[in-house]
Parts: structure tokens; sequence; C-alpha cells
């Protein structure tokens, strides 16, 4: 399979591939707040000498956190557990990445610089109104992201040659007809379900716990009676749009920035053209003669040029997309004026001018207001390293952080009784999500009393702070834990009552009993389904789990659990679909089949390609379980 994709030419069809596969520029480029200086940098991943660091984990990270606030808002909190989950998805699609680049090369998979040109140009971003590509369109797009031209062309290579890698080998799965049919007949195949939820809430408790038991537990779980060490931190916060607000582009920069991108701001004169092509001067003299007679420009292209309507009409064009010395006629002509015959390597040409769109300029106030905007995002993340390298600084000469704030013009916090998993006794509303942090509570857990953190990473920027008192951690007595104490052993009385149902429900379901008489005999609430094909649910139950209930056999019992409560369910009769599939209820069905079918071995084959290498993975130094 590889030998056939070893050389890649520079193909239309290829270009297409590209188009359909390659990230969007908004996904791809985020606004990434990192700054290198403030993290140690570990290596994650390791495929031979393909090597995915912490900081490219954390880039990208910041890339998903920062389209989540543009797609959700910025008041969007992104929690610990959030968090952990992006990491995750992250480390797998950089591991599945790292093994594929490296695949890549061993198999001298290559793309040209001349294909992604072609396709660099077809990018929605990166045109003008008229649809034509414009590098300073692109150059200010990337600017702004924080990406090199160099950093682009990169990766839309590397998209390729995924692409040929692991999508190419696995399109076009032929899924039979007989299998469409049988695949089609299960998906509407449906069956009800009588079922009972059994949940520890609702179990009743005879009795009072005793003083044994109260102290028993006190000694059992002493560990989860420990008042946990608090701190009082202080902290300042400066985000990559304050740096923006600082930035004061001189009237040098805004000139310059002007004349580089003045198609930005001014939009030339436009005419609407009508035009007649001929191969002779002769044809079109005769032709001229007919309009300068007035007579009606389309009759005569229709009788004279063999023109229709549409073959006639040019639409809205500007002096420069017109051949040069044609343009310059038309654009002397009023409205309703025609050239004369205009000779070109296509031919003659006759032209008239219908309308006339003047030249549109952006107003100097907010041309100027634009152009300081984007000076400021494009000089953002540099201000923001350089800020930070300058606390840095400051906090290595021996500064407090009061000092520092007061040096940089920097608002002070404070957050009172912090503890470790990020609650606090109160905290600025708008850093909430900042003080939950994992990085906030580890720089705080970090230092003593006086000591001022590094700079470290928030998501809209970078933060430093300083522990102002410790509050050290102490056990509890029994008596300030007594309802929490109680509170666990009457948990765990109802789930060992509800445990002992579950137990004797399932025993005489499987002795024969009809699930009906069962609910009776114990007093339970018993539920019906409606007929449900697979992809529908009952009881709040998830795909997969439903999945597993349309395996059960008919009458044969399934428990599932579902957070705290278990539902014991019975498949009490199957009704299968009557209607026969049209043609294109088969197609469909096909498509879906293969594409899950792709899907898994596109998974399989970048295992595969895994088995090749000397793969590690370290999890824990991005935070995750190895």
């Amino acid at each position: 399979m590889i030998g056939k994709i070893r050389n890649i030419q520079d193909s239309w069809f290829m270009k297409g591939i590209l188009i359909l596969t390659a990230l969007s520029f908004m996904s791809l480029f985020g606004i990434t707040g990192y700054l290198g200086s403030a993290v140690q940098n570990k290596t994650v991943i390791k495929v031979d000498d393909i090597v995915v660091t912490q900081n490219q984990i954390s880039q990208e990270l910041n890339r998903e956190v920062q389209m989540a606030h543009k797609l959700f808002g910025e008041n969007l909190e992104i929690n610990d557990a959030m968090r952990q989950a992006l990491l995750q998805n992250l480390v797998q699609k950089e591991l599945a990445a790292a093994i594929l680049k490296k695949t890549a090369q061993d198999n001298n998979v290559k793309i040209s610089l001349g294909l992604v040109q072609q396709i660099i140009r077809t990018m929605p971003d990166f045109r003008d109104s008229q649809g034509n590509f414009n590098p300073n369109l692109m150059k200010q797009a990337l600017s702004a992201a924080g990406w090199s031209e160099g950093m682009y062309i990169d990766t839309l290579k590397n998209d390729v040659a995924q692409q040929h890698l692991v999508e190419n080998p696995v399109l076009m799965v032929n899924v039979p007809q007989f299998m469409a049919e049988y695949i089609n007949k299960i998906d509407n195949q449906k069956k009800v379900f009588q079922y009972i939820v059994i949940n520890p809430e609702d179990m009743k408790i005879d009795r009072k716990i005793s003083d044994d038991e109260l102290e028993q537990y006190y000694n059992d779980f002493a560990n989860q009676f420990v008042e946990p060490e608090k701190r009082d931190v202080s902290f300042i916060s400066f985000s990559i749009e304050d740096a923006a607000a600082k930035i004061n582009p001189s009237k040098e920069e805004i000139k310059q920035y002007y004349s580089e991108h003045v198609d930005q701001f001014v939009t030339p004169e436009k005419r609407n053209i009508l035009q007649m092509l001929f191969d002779n001067q002769e044809a079109a003299n005769k032709a001229w003669d007919k309009l300068k007679a007035g007579q009606d420009f389309y009759a005569v292209a229709k009788s004279d040029a063999n023109q229709s309507k549409e073959d006639t009409e040019l639409g809205d064009v500007s002096q420069d997309m017109l051949i040069a010395n044609i343009g310059e006629e038309v654009f002397k002509l009023k409205k309703g004026g025609f050239t004369s015959p205009q000779q070109s390597e296509f031919g003659w040409h006759i032209m008239k001018v219908t309308n006339i769109t003047p030249v549109k300029k952006t107003p100097d106030e907010v041309a100027y207001k634009q152009i300081v905007e984007t000076l400021q995002q494009e000089k953002a993340y540099e201000a923001a390293e350089g800020l930070a390298m300058d606390i840095e600084d400051m906090v290595g000469s021996g500064k407090s952080l009061t000092e520092i704030a007061k040096e940089l013009n920097l608002k002070m916090y404070e957050v009172k009784k912090l503890a470790e998993d990020g609650s606090s006794q109160n905290a600025p509303s708008q850093f909430a999500a900042l003080v939950k942090s994992q990085d906030f509570a580890d720089n705080a857990f970090s230092y003593n009393i006086g000591e001022v953190s590094q700079v470290f990473e928030t998501d809209k920027g970078f933060a430093a702070l300083v522990v102002d008192a410790i509050q050290e951690a102490r056990q509890m007595s029994v008596d300030e834990v007594k309802p929490q104490i109680i509170e666990m052993w009457e948990n765990n009385e109802k789930a060992a009552i509800a445990q002992e149902v579950i137990n004797d429900v399932t025993n005489d379901l499987e002795n024969g009993d009809k699930i009906a008489e069962i609910a009776g005999r114990f007093n339970l609430p018993l539920k019906t389904s409606k007929p449900l094909t697979r992809s529908e649910s009952f009881a709040g139950l998830s795909k997969s789990q439903m999945d597993e209930m349309f395996k059960e056999g008919l009458n044969s019992p399934k428990t599932i659990k579902l957070g705290d409560e278990q539902i014991i369910a019975v498949n009490t009769k199957v009704i299968n679909s009557k209607t026969k599939p049209s043609r294109g209820d088969l197609i469909s069905t096909a498509y879906r089949a293969g594409m899950a079918i792709s899907q898994d071995m596109a998974q399989q084959l970048v295992k595969d390609y895994g088995t090749n290498y000397d793969v590690r993975v370290k999890y824990k130094n991005v935070g995750l379980a190895d």
C-alpha cells in the first residue's frame, strides 16, 4: 500500500482533496498566550526522532480554549474536568500526527510547494470581495494569528501527507446490497422494554447510627476529616488584549501600513461593461457603424457577433481587470458611451459603459482606527512576552509583587483561604476561572510566604502571585464532622439496601419470574417504553447502553448503572419492520456503514504504523495520569 503513495503529483485531484480535508482557517489559527519562559519544556510524545513537547501541547490547548471562547463567549468557564478532557484528546491527536509524520518521512511522502501555493490561493480567508486571492489578506490573517507563512505551509503539507497515508487508503469501502439490507432491517427493528429504576435515595433506613459506628467511621475515614491547608495570595494578571491596548503605533508605522495595504481601504472605480468580440477589423467596423447609427448594442452583438445576452455582459470591472490599452479607452468614456474597435491578442473589441461606480475610500478616521487595532494585535504577543520577561527580571532583582504592580501600573487582586482544589473563601469575580485553575493552585502552593511566583500561563495571558499567609492543615474533631459522618453512613446504608433489592430482583428474573410480578412483589414502580429503534433511548440511556440492550434476547434481564441509579430492564417485545426499504434508503445505509468501517480502518491503520517505531507518551508531563 505504501509503495503506491510514495510519489504524490501536483494534480487538481489532490487540490480537491486538500480543500476538503485541510483544517479551516479559524480552527487552525487560535490565539495563543503561551509564554515559553515560564514552563520547563519537557517531552510529552516521542516517536523515534519525532518529539512533541509541553510547549506544543500547551499551544494547541490554548487554541482550543480560545476557539471555545470565540464560539460560546468570553464568559465560558473552562473547568479542570473540561481541560483534562481537552488535554487527553490533544495528546491522542498529536500522537497520531507524530506517527504519521514519521511514516511520511520514512516512505518519502512529499507534497510540493507548488501544490500548496495553488491551494492557498483557493482559501476563502485569503480572497477579496471579488473572489481573487489577495496576498496582503493572507499576511494580515497570519500575522494576527501569530503564525508565519512557513508554519502555515508546513501545516498544509502535513495535512495532505496524512490524508494520503490514512484517509485515501480506506476510502470507498463497498458495502454490498445484501449487507445494506440486513443493516437496514436491524436499524428499523423496534423493541419494547419494561424496566425498574432503583435509586438508593428512595431506600428507607429504619434505624439511626450508633455511637460505636460514629467512632468507627471517624477512625476509618480520618484522612477525609482533615481541614486542608489554605493560603491567602495576591496576584497580578495581564491579558493579550491588555498588551495590545498599551501599544501606540507611530504615525510612520500607520502610514506605511496604509500604503502597503491600500486595497483594503480604497475600492477603485468600476464600470459595468458590455462587449462585442470579432475576428477581424472589417466586421468590427461594420458593427461600430450600426452603433453610431443608434442601433441597440445587444441587437448588434447578436446579429453581427453571434453573441447571446449573457456572452455580451462583462459585469462590473475595474480598469486593471481589462487589457491595458482597452482599459484606458473604456475608462475615458461617459455612461452610455462605447469605444471604437480596439485590437487585442483575442481579436477586435467594442465595449460600452452602462453604469459607473465611483471610487470608494474608507474614511480616514475609520481606516486609522482599523490600522491601529491591526498593528496592536500584531505586536501584542511580542509585547506580552516582553512584559513577562520584565516581571521575571524584577522578581530576580528582589522586588516585591506590590512594587512590580506599581511600577508597571498593574492592579493587585487578593484571594482568601485558597485550597489546592481551587476553592476559596473569596476571589475576584472576573478571575473566578483563573483562581479555580490547576496552574493557579500549583503556583500558590509551591512558594513560601513572601515569595513571588514565576510568571505562569493563563487562558487569556499570564499572571504572577505572592503568598501572603498560610493556614496549616489540621485534623477536625468528631463533633465538627458528625453531620458529615452521618451523611456518609446514611448513603452507605441506602446503597447496601438498594443492592440487596437489585440482587433479589435479578435472581427472581433469572429464575423465570416476570418483571411485572417482581415489581409488584417488591412494591417497585414498573415502567414500559414505547417501541424503540436502537437509535432511540429510554430512561436516559446512552447510545452504547442502548446497543447493549438490543443485544439481549427476549425476556433476558440487563442491569445498567446510570449515575447513582441502577436500571433493571427486560426486552419484552420485538417488532420487525414490514416496510421494504427504498433504493435511496439502501444507498444511505450502505454509505453510513461504509463510513463507519472506514473510520475503524483508519484508526487501525495509524496503530499499525505506530508498531514500526519506538512510541513513548509521558502523560504526566501535561498533568494527566499515565
